[in-house]
Parts: C-alpha cells; structure tokens; sequence
C-alpha cells in the first residue's frame, strides 16, 4: 500500500461562524502528495461525528496517517489518535501544526513522529521515502535528521531536527492546495447564512516582522515571504470554479507590502474577477490611494487588531501603535467606503477597570461595522503566556465564552456582562 491520511480534527459545534472555511494546510500537503504519485485522503471532521470519522480511516487503512494539532484541537487530535491506532494499528501517526511545533517533546510521546514548522515539503517527502523504501523499518532505523526539517521522534532513535521555514521559490513550486473532497456545499451554506457570502480562504503572504506580547507564530515566523501573482490567481480560479464569491484572506499580515497589495489589486481589476474579499490589516498600514484600489478591486471589509483604547495598555501589548494612530486608520478605511471590523482584548495584565472602560467607549465611538470583544487569550510560545500563571490546559475548545484559561484579577462575570452591554449599545447605535 501507498496511502496517506490528512486528518482535520475539528467538530463543528453549531456556534454562530460566519468564517467557517475548509483547511488550507492539510489541502496543500495533499497536492503536493499527489504530486509524488501518493494515494492520499483528506479526513476534514468539520461536518462529522467522531464514530463516522473513524469509519473513514478504518476504511481508508492509511499507511501513514497526519494530524493537524493546534491548540483548540488538542483534545480532538489526542482523543481520535487513540481510536485510530485502535483501528488502522499499522499506521505511522504523524502529528503537525502549530503546537507540536513548539512542544514537540509532548506530543512524540503520543505519536510516533512530529513535523515542526512548515511541513509542505518535508512531511511530503518523507512519505514519498518511507513509502517507496524497499524496507521500511530499516527505512526508519536510518532517517538522519538532515533529511528532513522539523522532524522529531523519540521512537525513532532522538530524532531532532530544527525548525526551517520554506523560501517563496519553494512556496511557489508547491501545487495549489488540493480542494478535492471538501463538503463544499456545507461550507456555502453555513456562510451564506450568516453573510450572504460564499466565502474561501486562501493565504498569499506567510509570515509577520511584529511580535505583539499576545501573538504566537510558531509555524510562519517573522520573515515575510509572497507567493507568486501567478500561483495566487491559479487559485483563486480554482475556488471560483467550485461555487465560492468571496475570499477570506487568512494571511498574519496581508497588507505588509505596498507593492504587492497594488499589484493584486491591479490584476484583480484588469481581469475582472467580481469577486469580493476580506482581510486582516494594522491601521497603520495602508495609505489613501492603496485603499482606494483595494475598494475598487472588490475589498469589502478590513479586520484590524485594535485591541484596547488606553495607550499604556497599547505599550503593554506591544501594538507600536496608538489611539491617534488608530481613528486615522480607522477613518481613512471609512471613507473609502470598505466596513471595519475591530478585534479588543479586555482583561489584560496590566490593566484596570478604567481602561477596560476606555476600550469599550473607544470601540463604540470609532463608527466599525463590526467589534468583537476577548479576554486575553495565552497562546503557547507568546510573551503572554510565559507571564501569567496558573494556566488551565483542560479545555481551549471553548467556544464565544467569556473565560480566563489563567489565574486573573478580573472577574468574568462582570466582563462578560459589560461586554454584552457594550453590544447592546453598539447595535443600537447603528439603526440611528
């Protein structure tokens, strides 16, 4: 046999979502597994039970099987590799993603092999190798860690290779993601509902040069890297061909270069492809002409990390931004007419109920289309997690709650009270 099995260990739990997407990596991973002649299958959970999930794999018999591991899917990856190995026991489990990434110690107890950082190339190519090997357990008793980045395993002899993150030449000699298999239809439908759009994601740039205190960017890293127009537009056409209208673009920082931004939005234009998009932006970003062509290219709305409304608690987070800087960026987007949508964290160390209070009438006096209001989130490998103490690792699956994973002087109660009548108020000032 030559079989690999991408699983996405995510259950859809019926929350509101209006950017519910189908999974890039697991996707890109399996076009280039293709591409080396693997018989591969996507395992998407999204749509799912548990038991119908292993059904699949049981059927499938994967002589390899890979799971995407990030930190609200800890506890899914974890339960389905016990039941995998139950079922197809002559598998290899490999695990990927952002958590084995930086805790790969952890999870090689559990699986027999982790792939850090990018894996688009290496995780492929040790399946072409452990495949196509005439021995594979010799195969296995002789990997180095110079034949492929990331990999670690500690049953397989210390394993140990470090972290490397892919040049844009190899970005752009990896196929488009492989879209196959996906329930479409689903996807359409859960977004349509919620924002009558048929929505997509898609990533162009990989990387962001920031270290916000909150942020953690154990797979992309710091080094900003931009596909090619050309590998872009591939895509793009290929999820226009199955009935989607409209990109999310999921990249850290899609608005980081000029040049490119213009490009895209240029070419958007010149070809006509009438389709709209969203993305994530810093407020400082952006001049006037840019956003003026981003409007023009069919962006219909722009996601900024805003995060509070004091400046000290600015400096805390490590934002390199202000207040002032904020309702420009804010206003210049308006005028062009593309809504605004802002993200605020309250609660943070450091703070006060003051400045809690600040942000809430900052947020509602910016006129956004759109905010969402968190409790600081610790993600492992950020600032903020090596600072605060008494982190809960039992339960990240939590959905649109108000809930501290840490020990915090503020109390979730009266936030999340506040936080509900900050949106009262909010969506009453948008029907005046």
């Amino acid at each position: 046999m030559k079989k690999v099995l991408l699983v996405y260990p995510y259950f859809y739990t019926g929350a509101i979502k209006d950017q519910l997407f189908s999974p890039i990596g697991i996707s890109l991973i399996a076009a280039v597994l293709k591409q080396n002649g693997i018989d591969v299958r996507k395992l998407d959970c999204t749509f799912m039970t548990v038991e119908k999930a292993i059904e699949k794999a049981q059927e499938y018999k994967p002589d390899i099987t890979g799971i995407y591991v990030m930190t609200t899917l800890v506890k899914n990856a974890l339960e389905l590799l016990k039941k995998l190995r139950e079922v197809n026991p002559d598998s290899i489990y490999a695990a990927g993603g952002p958590l084995p990434t930086l805790y790969a110690a952890k999870f090689t107890e559990k699986f027999d092999l982790v792939f850090k950082g990018e894996a688009a190339k290496s995780f492929p190519d040790f399946c072409r190798d452990y495949l196509n090997a005439s021995s594979r357990s010799e195969f296995l008793r002789n990997i180095k860690p110079s034949m492929y980045a990331g990999i670690q395993s500690f049953k397989m002899g210390l394993l140990d290779s470090p972290v490397s993150h892919l040049t844009k030449e190899e970005l752009d000699e990896r196929p488009i993601p492989d879209r196959e298999g996906f329930d479409h239809k689903k996807y359409q439908e859960l977004c349509s509902g919620y924002s009558g759009q048929r929505k997509a994601s898609i990533m162009m740039t990989y990387g962001c040069p920031f270290s916000c205190d909150f942020c953690s960017k154990p797979i992309f890293g710091n080094k900003v890297r931009l596909r090619s127009l050309d590998k872009i537009f591939e895509e793009v056409g290929d999820i226009v061909s199955r009935g989607y209208n409209s990109l999310w673009i999921a990249d850290d920082f899609f608005t980081y270069d000029a040049q490119f931004l213009q490009s895209f939005c240029n070419r958007l234009i010149e070809e006509d492809w009438q389709i709209s998009w969203s993305c994530l932006s810093r407020v400082d970003s952006v001049t006037d002409e840019v956003a003026k062509m981003m409007k023009k290219a069919g962006c219909s709305k722009v996601f900024f990390g805003i995060e509070s409304g004091n400046d000290n608690v600015l400096k805390l987070m490590n934002k390199n931004i202000n207040t002032a800087i904020i309702r420009s960026g804010v206003e210049m987007f308006k005028s062009t007419g593309i809504a605004c949508a802002g993200f605020f964290i309250v609660g943070y160390p450091g703070e006060t109920v003051e400045t809690i209070e600040e942000t809430f009438d900052f947020a509602l006096a910016l006129g956004l289309d759109e905010i969402s209001f968190n409790v600081p989130y610790p993600l492992p490998g950020s600032k903020l997690y090596e600072r605060v103490s008494d982190i809960s690792e039992d339960d990240w699956t939590l959905e649109n709650e108000t809930r501290f994973l840490y020990k915090s002087e503020f109390d979730e109660k009266w936030l999340a009270r506040r936080i509900k009548e900050t949106f009262e108020t909010f969506e009453r000032l948008k029907t005046e």
